[in-house]
């Protein structure tokens, strides 16, 4: 008996191990950065969070116009849903759909044409609960995987953004980070970690307040700090010292570029 028990107590602990180093493994990265080098047009797929103060695709551009040397030619389209989840975007229409991003009419009332866009890199996020609530999370992979597959098949890499926890519930990061990393590693997709640095900057700026007053959407400092770190992973260079001027004070804007070159970097040394 003293053997087979012992031999149950093995079979356990190889099991007990595999399993944690599979989990493990799901919640690393695989990618630390996009493949496409220096995309010239990005697709933002999501929700309020992102058009929130006048769209995150807004101090991105002036991030990167600010950039010499990433060129010119950049540009980016915001298509969000609001409240909405992956399953409400028809991606595969976003990608076909030569019409979307075909004109504009300039501040002076100028009718300008466009060739039909070619997105280079999309950036998707969910809900902000979905990933992680019994309803949801199902349904959160499906759609990562769908969605990846259907932009891969057009031609464009897909990519994941990392949502924040809300201000009064910072426990949400731990399984917000978990199902972003492990859905993105499936498709082997970036993902973009800007909850780990709204979590960073909370703890190390707590005067910086990255919420409106529903302790949800983003402040104007809070999509300052999300569009510092896509710009940071998307082109590989430190936002520390860009000089586009979203309009926040120097030393807040100055702090935010700090927190988010310093979350990329840890999240690069996640092991």
């Amino acid at each position: 008996m003293q053997v087979n028990i012992n031999q149950l107590g093995a079979l356990f602990c190889s099991i007990f191990f595999l399993s944690t180093e599979q989990i493990f493994s799901e919640t690393v990265p695989l990618l630390s950065s996009p493949e496409v080098e220096n995309p010239k047009s990005i697709l933002f797929i999501g929700n309020s969070f992102f058009y929130y103060n006048n769209g995150v695709h807004k101090p991105l551009l002036g991030m990167v116009r600010a950039n010499e040397s990433l060129g010119k030619g950049h540009r980016f389209r915001n298509i969000t849903i609001n409240s909405s989840s992956l399953e409400w975007h028809d991606v595969e229409s976003y990608v076909t759909n030569e019409r979307i991003g075909s004109f504009s009419i300039t501040s002076k009332n100028k009718y300008k044409k466009y060739d039909p866009e070619k997105y280079d890199l999309a950036i998707m996020m969910d809900c902000s609960q979905c990933p992680i609530h019994e309803d949801r999370k199902e349904l959160f992979n499906f759609y990562v995987d769908a969605h990846s597959k259907t932009l891969r098949d057009n031609g464009v890499e897909p990519s994941l953004l990392m949502t924040w926890a809300y201000k009064d519930k910072p426990e949400m990061i731990d399984g917000l980070a978990a199902s972003y990393i492990s859905a993105a590693n499936r498709n082997k997709a970036m993902v973009f970690p800007v909850g780990l640095a709204f979590q960073l900057s909370q703890e190390e700026y707590p005067a910086i307040d990255l919420f409106t007053l529903d302790k949800r959407h983003p402040s104007k400092a809070g999509t300052y700090l999300m569009a510092s770190v896509i710009y940071s992973s998307v082109y590989n260079v430190s936002p520390v010292g860009n000089s586009y001027d979203y309009g926040l004070d120097q030393k807040t804007q100055d702090t935010l570029q700090k927190m988010a070159w310093k979350a990329l970097k840890n999240y690069k040394n996640i092991k």
